[in-house]
């Protein structure tokens, strides 16, 4: 399953807002934050592999403060989209059924009792380190989501029950920063996690309510999951991952060995893999430079100077003679 790399990037922020040398991490494997391409997609298994890596030894606890730095803004259309809705009903509603858009790995549901409504979040993993500090990471920012979001839309947070899926911290100063997080209604040893509210919270007019807006925003939110599902059936499971890895950042791509690493492959079983596919580490490479310098020339915003230095070229010259040797003609008498 694909998604947006939005949620790698709001961890990987967070671990650094926590002290974490999660930066030194990632240039074991060629990657840097501030070359990330935040329009690109993911497969969750090159996702987990990544986390695995920059989470190591990362108390799961940890997560707590790192969740608290998801931000609304990296969900586009998905924020218009709920923001638009007529009640808090439909804006639950619509965000559980666009979940895929979110930084949510798990599966987001509504359970309704007469008196309650029971947003539950199931974490992928509960067992290992690092499945315990991603569910940690999630489940923080959803709740921050759903405070934030009540803020945006002119309304006043309601009080919520919480329900965690973790132990209850045994140092009491951590355990402290639990309920001043989530608040004094906090409860431990749940197997899912559960934020409840009272049912007539549902019918609650959202100030915001736009149909048409709603509407518009709804067909991109489609369109979106639309575009992920596609993707997630267009090739070999390796090929897709290492085109993937490669996508996630402008710049000087990693080179196999780091993307070797990144995959949890050792290098010659990932060329042995790629090579019964009939490709290469190099073709998918520059396949993947050839159609981000087609996307970057249609843009017509950059410099032929600037794209060069975008796809990892140390001068414009040798961009151009790639350019030639891939299409026929310069990269300017393309652009006219």
């Amino acid at each position: 399953m694909k998604r947006s790399i939005l949620g790698l990037m709001y961890l990987i922020q967070g671990m650094r807002n926590a002290g974490i040398d999660v930066d030194d991490r990632l240039a074991s494997i060629g990657i840097r934050l501030d070359a990330l391409d935040p329009s690109s997609i993911i497969h969750d298994s090159l996702e987990w592999d990544i986390q695995y890596i920059i989470g190591k030894d990362v108390d799961p606890e940890k997560g707590l403060f790192i969740g608290q730095h998801y931000a609304l803004a990296g969900y586009g259309p998905l924020l218009m989209l709920l923001v638009t809705s007529d009640s808090i009903q439909t804006a639950i509603y619509k965000g559980i059924k666009y979940q895929k858009l979110t930084h949510l790995s798990g599966e987001l549901d509504l359970h309704t009792t007469p008196s309650k409504t029971n947003l539950v979040y199931r974490p992928v993993d509960l067992q290992s380190s690092i499945g315990l500090l991603r569910a940690q990471c999630e489940v923080s920012g959803t709740y921050k989501f759903i405070q934030d979001i009540y803020k945006m839309m002119g309304l006043i947070a309601p009080e919520i029950r919480v329900e965690l899926p973790f132990e209850m911290p045994k140092q009491e100063d951590v355990l402290q920063q639990y309920y001043q997080y989530y608040g004094q209604n906090l409860h431990f040893g749940n197997n899912v996690a559960t934020f409840s509210l009272n049912v007539d919270l549902l019918d609650v007019k959202i100030p915001s309510s736009d149909i048409i807006t709603h509407r518009v925003y709804e067909a991109k939110c489609q369109l979106e999951v639309d575009r992920l599902n596609a993707e997630d059936i267009k090739m070999p499971i390796i090929v897709q991952q290492v085109r993937d890895y490669l996508e996630l950042q402008q710049g000087v791509m990693p080179t196999m060995a780091e993307t070797a690493y990144a995959l949890n492959i050792p290098e010659r079983t990932l060329r042995h893999q790629l090579q019964q596919f009939d490709t290469s580490y190099k073709k998918i490479r520059e396949q993947l430079i050839k159609h981000k310098a087609l996307e970057l020339m249609e843009y017509k915003e950059y410099s032929i100077e600037m794209i060069a230095e975008l796809l990892g070229y140390s001068e414009p010259a040798a961009f151009n003679h790639a350019f030639k040797r891939w299409f026929g003609q310069s990269p300017r008498q393309y652009g006219r």
